[in-house]
């Protein structure tokens, strides 16, 4: 949302936004980067 640096978190197949707080999920190696779909972060993650 915020057009910020995303960082790849392979192991759960996300992007993360730290600015955000978001994290969007990786589908069949396709980044799915709908606000409705990205997941919010946990307090430790963000």
């Amino acid at each position: 949302m915020c057009k910020g640096n995303l960082e790849y978190q392979k192991t759960k197949q996300e992007l993360v936004c730290k600015p955000c707080k978001l994290a969007y999920p990786i589908r069949d190696d396709i980044p799915v980067m709908l606000e409705q779909e990205a997941r919010p972060l946990s307090a430790d993650e963000a």
